[in-house]
């Protein structure tokens, strides 16, 4: 993986020959963004611009108040540009057209001038001329480049342009500082995988980004998971648009530093919970914090495999702790953040104003072997206290509640049973799952919990049935000793 890649989000699909489904739900959304690199923790600060995709030596350190400097944009055209962060002798600055750029000592003098974003007209021309061939649009706040369908092009412009007021607003009732966006927000979307990675070359599987440096999203029309499941590939491509868009939104509006590193369950878990998986008839975006079917999907599969487990605590500290975030830490992430943001909110919008003021180049930073950022937990048992074990079973209980539809409901489904005695008692429990491996192990760990001298005796069988309803059918008749 590029260097040039970090802090950017990706939503990865799982290749469309797989027949393990459960593979399939827990990879059709997830999203990887490498966290940055760790840097020293001195009183003065000094910051490696380079591992961040921009060309400019180590440094100390400075905010900034809104300088504005002269500078040259990418074509060597004199601008005004907002400084957005020093480093040392250079700075990052932001040009009109909402880039981020390195400016190395001289490239960059101080002014009274104000920055001037570029007109909307102005960057449409620049980005047809950037994407030539492409079809070009613009709505209130947003610039489309495209070679998709008209119809796909349209479904993204609604659901971007319905989500801006509506994530502007949360922020709002949550008494975050936000403002409206001060240059055009740039969306590209191509017609095909294979166009999307002659245009930068990313990790097999990836099919859309948030760029932080360009401030741009990029996705792809033609997915291979529609050849497989047409259905899916329409909610993963909402989901997709949704969960980017927020990051673009959040990054524009003054939530989100840019070049700020929030910790990875709250950045990724924000935008999953701006990313519904249901839309009204036009594709409008429905609003924040609707169950997102995919993610219940994959959550439900993991509790069910730990059924036999009581609440640890062990799923929140991962999730709190991650620097990067598997598939289910995404999941994981997003349920935590769905239930802290609905039974919580007092202490979760302490948290976003907190994280809020995070400046370029701060926050979680300090990523140690293997792979955890121990100030996110910090920050977390500020607002949230130490009962991991009491949180995560409120959190288990919550995602029991939520109304969901299980994607796969038509694939087909496992039933795992065991049938045994307590010493006491017999026992008879069953339950249903995608994934052959989550069977065996939801059966190991029950039978773990019968006393040793009864476990020979237990038997235990997983059968296959061609869907959910029949599954749980069957399963229920066999509890019930018919």
């Amino acid at each position: 993986m590029e260097r040039k890649l970090l802090r950017e989000s990706f939503v990865v699909l799982y290749p469309p020959q797989t027949r393990n489904f459960a593979l399939l739900a827990a990879l059709v959304l997830a999203v990887i963004r490498p966290g940055p690199p760790a840097v020293a923790q001195d009183a003065v600060k000094i910051i490696d611009p380079r591992l961040y995709g921009l060309e400019l030596a180590p440094g100390p350190l400075r905010r900034t108040k809104g300088e504005v400097a002269a500078t040259v944009d990418e074509a060597g055209n004199p601008v005004m540009a907002r400084i957005h962060v020093r480093v040392g002798d250079g700075a990052v600055v932001l040009l009109p057209d909402g880039q981020l750029a390195a400016r190395k000592a001289g490239q960059f003098t101080n002014t009274d001038r104000p920055f001037v974003p570029i007109t909307r007209e102005a960057l449409l021309e620049r980005l047809a001329a950037e994407f030539p061939g492409f079809k070009t649009k613009k709505t209130n706040h947003y610039l489309y480049v495209y070679d998709t369908s008209d119809e796909f092009a349209l479904a993204t412009s609604r659901i971007l342009e319905t989500m801006l007021p509506g994530v502007k607003g949360y922020a709002e009732i949550n008494k975050l500082e936000v403002h409206s966006p001060e240059v055009p927000l740039v969306v590209v979307m191509f017609k095909t995988e294979e166009d999307f990675q002659k245009h930068r070359r990313l990790p097999d599987g990836v099919v859309a980004y948030y760029h932080t440096l360009s401030n741009r999203v990029f996705m792809y029309e033609q997915s291979r998971l529609a050849r497989v499941r047409p259905d899916l590939a329409i909610q993963q491509a909402i989901s997709t648009i949704a969960h980017e868009g927020a990051h673009q939104i959040l990054h524009n509006i003054g939530v989100q530093q840019r070049l700020s590193a929030w910790p990875q369950w709250l950045a990724e878990g924000l935008a999953e919970f701006f990313a519904p998986t249901t839309v009204g008839e036009r594709l409008r975006w429905k609003g924040a914090g609707q169950v997102n079917d995919l993610r219940m999907f994959e959550l439900e599969q993991y509790l069910k495999s730990r059924a036999a487990e009581e609440p640890s605590g062990q799923m929140i500290d991962e999730t709190v702790l991650a620097g990067r975030l598997t598939s289910t830490g995404y999941a994981s992430a997003w349920a935590l953040t769905h239930y802290l943001a609905k039974n919580r909110r007092g202490e979760f919008t302490k948290l976003l104003q907190e994280v809020s003021r995070y400046g370029p180049f701060e926050g979680a930073t300090n990523i140690e072997p293997p792979g955890v950022v121990r100030s996110n937990l910090e920050v977390f048992l500020k607002h949230f206290g130490d009962d991991a074990v009491a949180l995560e079973t409120r959190l288990v209980l919550h995602l029991k509640k939520q109304p969901y539809t299980d994607p796969f409901a038509g694939m087909p489904h496992l039933v795992a049973m065991l049938a045994g005695t307590d010493g006491r008692r017999p026992q008879r429990v069953a339950s249903t799952f995608h994934s052959p491996a989550l069977a065996q192990k939801w059966l190991r760990d029950t039978l773990d919990k019968l006393p040793e001298e009864h476990r020979a005796g237990a038997q235990t069988s997983i059968r296959q049935f061609p869907n959910r309803a029949q599954a749980q059918a069957f399963a229920q008749r066999w509890l019930n000793n018919k």
